[in-house]
């Protein structure tokens, strides 16, 4: 014996095949169950939805399968809330068809499910609904009211009607342009109309279906793809623009690094820590700050990527025939802002290059210097100029002996003076620094 159904559609289709003498009696169906089954048994195990009054002495069972998705005609499925929506299982037992398991597909049923998805496609775009009727409002004179009443004698085949159902009520793409277009076509084709069933729309859906084609071609002709184009031009020209700005802001700044390095070679004396710690200071200052500069211009650039990539997504989510032709223009600029940003990268390495170049630069001529040269005064007082003063005074010594003649009357050239000048005097003069250049004279 085979095992008993579990759901109510499936035991609906068991009492068909299983009662004796099947027939339809008003609402509902009844038959004589076989002996070879437990009356008690198969009264407490079938849904209380399905079954109606049992006789165990008649052993009659009566029971409602339209209650459990099992239907004698088509135009019984077509009934009530059935006709917005689609039961997930359903039999038609003339058409010899259940629903999920039977396949192809018949016509008749494809008809009512693309009747099904119609009503539900208006639905979505409908201005309102009120009392299981739908709405479409242009203004107080102009409107229409859908209502989802038809049979199955109506249903027709609804050619194209994934693809439009797909492009116009599905795609993201200019949705409310298209919900507007599909307010002001369905107006059209029930002009003079304040009610209209789905039964009168469903011969005029190709007619709609050309309105709204119609419709929409003449606003994405006012939506070209000249002005598209146009539009990304000049967007990219300005972007363009922005990425010149990115290095002119800093031009002056950069004109200034050849002259630090050349600061940092000519300002520093061997030595000198003063001079040369103040050279280098100065020096990391100014690499900091060009620094700082370079970083907030690639912040810069980095923005302007990233308004490109928003509007490269934008583009991509148009039609594919428009995404495809216009996409390339942006080639163009995503090269130049990778072109700047390696740019402004070896800008920021010259930088740090440069400060470790003059950082080097003072830190020899810390290391060359002489422990002698401390000071500029030392370089005057002890250096060539006091022994060629010593020198002057041993020729005037000599020559005034062999002339017998006092050393104080005599000058450099062995002339006679009328007044001498004491020792320190002289030696304060020779000591001070002069703007002439010393000459050596050799006495008479």
């Amino acid at each position: 014996m085979h095992p008993l159904p579990t759901t109510p559609h499936d035991w609906a289709l068991w009492l068909f095949e299983q009662l004796e003498g099947v027939e339809c009696i008003g609402a509902h169906w009844q038959g004589r169950l076989p002996v070879k089954w437990n009356f008690e048994d198969i009264e407490n195990a079938l849904p209380d939805n399905l079954k109606g009054i049992l006789d165990s002495q008649s052993r009659i069972v009566e029971f409602h399968p339209s209650n459990c998705n099992v239907y004698e005609t088509l135009d019984e499925l077509v009934q009530g809330q059935r006709r917005r929506n689609v039961p997930p299982v359903f039999t038609v037992r003339d058409l010899h068809y259940t629903h999920g398991k039977t396949e192809p597909v018949l016509q008749q049923i494809r008809n009512y499910l693309d009747a099904v998805k119609f009503w539900q496609l208006l639905q979505t775009f409908a201005d309102y609904e009120v009392n299981q009727t739908i709405v479409f409002i242009k203004s107080f004179e102009s409107k229409v009211e859908v209502r989802a009443e038809y049979g199955a004698a109506d249903l027709l085949p609804l050619a194209g009607l994934a693809e439009f159902a797909s492009t116009y009520f599905e795609a993201d793409h200019h949705r409310d342009q298209k919900r507007n277009i599909i307010r002001a076509s369905l107006l059209e084709v029930c002009k003079g109309q304040i009610v209209t069933r789905l039964s009168e729309l469903l011969p005029k859906f190709g007619d709609l279906v050309d309105r709204v084609k119609a419709s929409y071609s003449l606003y994405t002709a006012d939506f070209s793809f000249e002005k598209l184009q146009s539009e990304v031009d000049k967007q990219n020209v300005e972007d363009m623009l922005r990425l010149n700005k990115t290095l002119a802001e800093i031009q002056n700044q950069l004109l200034a690094l050849p002259a630090a390095l050349m600061l940092a070679s000519a300002g520093v004396k061997d030595g000198v820590f003063a001079t040369n710690i103040s050279i280098w200071i100065g020096i990391s200052v100014f690499a900091w700050v060009m620094s700082t500069l370079v970083t907030n211009q690639q912040n810069s650039v980095t923005a302007i990527e990233q308004e490109v990539q928003l509007r490269i997504e934008k583009i991509t989510n148009q039609p594919a025939d428009i995404a495809n032709r216009v996409s390339p223009r942006f080639n163009t600029l995503n090269s130049r802002i990778k072109r700047q940003r390696r740019v402004l990268t070896q800008i920021f390495w010259a930088v740090i290059f440069i400060w470790f170049i003059a950082t080097g630069i003072v830190v020899n001529a810390q290391l060359n210097a002489s422990p002698t040269t401390t000071s500029e005064s030392q370089h005057y007082c002890d250096g060539p100029i006091t022994s060629l003063f010593s020198l002057e005074l041993n020729l005037l010594e000599e020559s005034a002996n062999s002339a017998k003649t006092s050393p104080d009357q005599i000058n450099t050239f062995g002339t006679k003076r009328k007044k001498t000048r004491p020792h320190s005097e002289v030696t304060q003069e020779v000591c001070t620094p002069r703007n002439n250049t010393s000459q050596n004279h050799s006495p008479s």
